[in-house]
């Protein structure tokens, strides 16, 4: 059997793809597409990526519970032991997925110029890998197996419970609810605010206030997930454009924060000391129930950047085929992934949304 790199040698390429052969990266390939797949991705800086050598993998959680270990001796007996250490694990379980990416003669011609085999080999990589990664993360935010978001079968986000599904499934008595810590906390942006809509909003009357929903989200935060690791290990996830309403409402105020936001003088970002991470493909078009396409709002979550956990399985598949009818090349591949969250205490969903 050829390997992975006799097969994508330069001078080989096109009469090794008519053999279709189907093979397993080596494990130090496999990493560089998963790191390559990482790099694409916005959550690289702002979820914990776990990469997986099996389809299961148990982790360890890191700490962001608030069950209390320590107690006055006196008060110390057998119900107060701590018990619960199987929360402080995390199963990772993956799905796998498949895409193919197709390379015509014009462009191999250009490719094939690249000198050495891992040179062409890591091109491949970063061609597939660029087509999947927002795709990814799209999914890994409002992804659910329980026909909420009315996806196609043949949809991956109809394949995983994405972090939005976790977070709003997390009440009393729901799949996701944490024994220990609790729930999510929920903010409706329609009734839970003093001004409904956009993330902020103007008081239309003297003394014309300004109203910044990001304010609430970290006031009702347990102060426990704040001190660990400080206000900038926090994020605000959402759709760019809610970052958009968010310079339009600091350059209303005539500010200089306003100013350096417009010209992007601004070196990321932040709600005071928590960056906004925008996400392209995050949803705008939500109805109340959360289904995708069906109304206009959108989410804005509030979270430590390692709570959210992508696990992405090292295993992957690579196959090609050659069509000589369409002059091109197609590489066929497979990855596994899956998501889940540390502690949805520690999260604030504001949701329902609207964009400016």
């Amino acid at each position: 059997m050829r390997t992975n790199k006799s097969l994508l040698k330069k001078k080989r390429i096109k009469k090794a793809l008519i053999s279709i052969p189907t093979l397993t990266l080596d494990p130090e390939e496999a990493d560089r597409f998963l790191d390559y797949v990482i790099d694409q991705s916005v959550l690289k800086n702002n979820a914990r990526i776990i990469k997986m050598s099996k389809p299961e993998k148990r982790i360890r959680a890191l700490g962001l519970g608030t069950e209390r270990v320590l107690y006055p001796a006196a008060a110390f007996d057998s119900a107060k032991y701590k018990k619960t250490f199987i929360q402080n694990t995390i199963t990772l379980t993956s799905t796998k997925f498949r895409g193919c990416v197709v390379i015509f003669d014009d462009d191999l011609e250009d490719i094939q110029s690249i000198e050495s085999d891992r040179e062409f080999t890591d091109h491949i990589m970063r061609m597939v890998t660029a087509d999947i990664a927002n795709q990814l993360a799209e999914c890994y935010w409002i992804g659910d197996k329980h026909a909420l978001g009315g996806f196609a079968a043949d949809d991956i986000r109809s394949k995983l419970d994405g972090w939005r599904y976790i977070i709003t499934h997390s009440g009393v008595g729901q799949e996701y609810e944490n024994d220990v810590t609790g729930s999510a906390h929920l903010l409706d942006a329609t009734a839970d605010f003093t001004f409904a809509g956009k993330i902020a909003e103007q008081k239309g009357t003297a003394p014309y206030n300004w109203e910044f929903k990001f304010s609430k989200a970290k006031k009702t935060l347990p102060s426990i997930y704040k001190s660990k690791g400080g206000m900038a290990a926090l994020r605000f996830i959402q759709s760019d454009q809610v970052v958009d309403d968010y310079i339009d409402a600091l350059a209303a105020r005539s500010t200089i924060l306003g100013d350096q936001a417009i010209l992007g003088a601004e070196k990321g970002l932040k709600f005071g000391q928590v960056p906004l991470v925008p996400i392209p493909l995050m949803p705008v078009t939500l109805n109340a129930a959360g289904k995708i396409g069906a109304g206009n709002y959108t989410d804005c979550a509030l979270t430590h950047f390692q709570n959210f956990i992508v696990g992405l399985q090292r295993e992957i598949k690579l196959e090609t085929e050659r069509q000589a009818a369409d002059e091109a090349n197609y590489f066929f591949y497979s990855v596994r992934t899956c998501v889940t969250m540390e502690n949805v205490n520690a999260v604030v969903l504001i949701h329902k949304l609207t964009l400016g």
